[in-house]
């Protein structure tokens, strides 16, 4: 990690001298621990790396596939992959969000897919790694790529065994779930640009279908503006313990004026801020089933 990104975890999140070091330090940590998981998936492969570090309850949010649930699902989900014994996966974190407390941490950067058995160039997109610290381990809570899909073919997911989560009504992850039901609400009520350009933090960041990254409120406003119709929920969500923090994962559905729904699902990382209301710092997406 850069000594810029640990500036920007210290100034933002660690106001005092002696705690902006420990956040230097906890925040190289994550970076290390997302480092390593990318460095075994590009030399063992995908179901190798997140064997050995997602949360039991962990999620992957895989383009084209429905959110998987669940480490053994996950494990399952990534059998059914085409070429997956020909996959390689690897990604670099480029920027970092870290709880006041420490006790979960975001990443987001580039990710590359290449087929070993295919002369194609590499696919290039972004991925959201949301991490939940357990003693000195960091464990992957919720992971999504966009724009990384290699699949040869239309994949079938009939008989995925898949998990539905569910988000109960209260626990650290409340606030950031009505957030996450406000934010939809605006959108169904006033469309997609005014809810994003509301709901997202100065330095909030979104990663669309294909990867492509728009910065700031005026921007994701402007990528999202137009005539289609947003819904979505939340199925899952975590927390910090500190609740500055937090996640949600969910389910979308987009209907462009003249057009077929798009079906998609999502992942995005909340901040509450120092003066009180939540907003969300990164929001990725990618395409589901209907």
């Amino acid at each position: 990690m850069t000594p810029g990104y640990r500036l920007l975890v210290a100034l933002m999140l660690f106001p005092s001298a002696p705690c902006a070091t420990q956040a230097q330090d906890d925040a190289a940590g994550l970076v290390a621990a997302e480092q390593s998981t990318a460095q075994l998936s590009g030399d063992s492969g995908l179901s190798v790396a997140l064997s050995r570090t997602v949360h039991p309850s962990g999620i992957l949010l895989w383009p084209g596939a429905p959110v998987v649930a669940g480490a053994g699902n996950i494990q399952r989900f990534l059998e059914t992959l085409r070429d997956r014994d020909s996959l390689r996966l690897s990604w670099q974190p480029l920027g970092v969000y870290l709880a006041r407390d420490s006790s979960l941490g975001a990443t987001w950067g580039v990710a590359v897919a290449v087929n070993r058995l295919v002369s194609n160039a590499p696919k290039i997109g972004r991925y959201i790694s949301v991490r939940r610290r357990e003693g000195d381990k960091w464990a992957i809570a919720a992971l999504l790529f966009t724009g990384t899909s290699l699949g040869s073919g239309k994949q079938r997911w009939e008989g995925l065994p898949v998990t539905q989560p569910a988000i109960g009504p209260k626990g650290a992850e409340a606030p950031f779930v009505r957030a996450d039901l406000d934010f939809a609400r605006l959108a169904g009520d006033s469309g997609a640009a005014i809810a994003f350009r509301h709901w997202a933090a100065r330095e909030a960041m979104s990663f669309g279908g294909g990867g492509l990254l728009t910065a700031g409120p005026d921007a994701i406003a402007k990528a999202v503006a137009g005539p289609a119709v947003w819904k979505w929920y939340p199925v899952a969500g975590g927390a910090a313990r500190s609740g500055d923090m937090g996640w949600t994962v969910g389910q979308a559905v987009i209907t462009p004026k003249d057009g077929e729904p798009n079906y998609s699902k999502y992942l995005t990382v909340w901040r509450r801020l120092p003066e009180g209301p939540v907003r969300f710092l990164l929001d990725g997406g990618n395409s589901r089933p209907q």
